[in-house]
């Protein structure tokens, strides 16, 4: 069997996919914006480079601020959390970054799921701007960086019911 069908001429016609693939591979070549084309690196670096990830910044630096990530531990972070809550701030901050908005959030819920009457939280999300280096493996070629957004979410937990420290004797 043919790959091919004849069109009502009797000439064989060319798969759609065939065309399509032929297409493609000229815009990747003449660059397409994705590419090397206009000046930038694509997403994942070349095998000419490799890729260096910058720490992120921290903008928020008070006592009640926990930054979350994919590697830290999680009962540690809840207990953190629980000390800052009954302390007398009475609330907390978490930010994450990327992979660790998940654990930023199970980390508001359990809180919310073991005191469901004494905390509650809201949550704001934004972007970061995230610089990468791209570090030659090659005398010939150059440093070059590349930006990227990256997605954060802010949960600030707050007390609700006041605790026996910051409770007013009733007269």
């Amino acid at each position: 069997m043919s790959n091919t069908v004849a069109s009502s001429d009797g000439a064989p016609s060319v798969k759609k996919s065939e065309g399509n693939a032929k297409r493609n591979a000229r815009n990747r070549a003449e660059g397409d914006g994705a590419g090397r084309g206009n000046g930038t690196f694509p997403r994942k670096p070349t095998d000419r480079h490799t890729l260096k990830k910058r720490v992120l910044p921290k903008y928020f630096t008070r006592e009640n601020d926990v930054y979350v990530t994919f590697k830290s531990d999680f009962t540690y972070q809840f207990k953190h959390c629980l000390d800052i809550l009954n302390s007398p701030l009475g609330e907390v901050f978490v930010h994450c970054t990327g992979r660790a908005i998940n654990r930023g959030i199970n980390l508001a819920l359990r809180v919310k799921t073991e005191y469901p009457e004494a905390f509650d939280y809201e949550v704001n999300t934004s972007q970061v701007a995230i610089t990468d280096d791209l570090h030659p493996l090659h005398d010939a070629d150059d440093f070059t960086e590349q930006r990227r957004m990256n997605s954060c979410l802010h949960i600030r937990i707050y007390r609700t019911v006041p605790t026996s420290r910051t409770a007013q004797p009733s007269k």
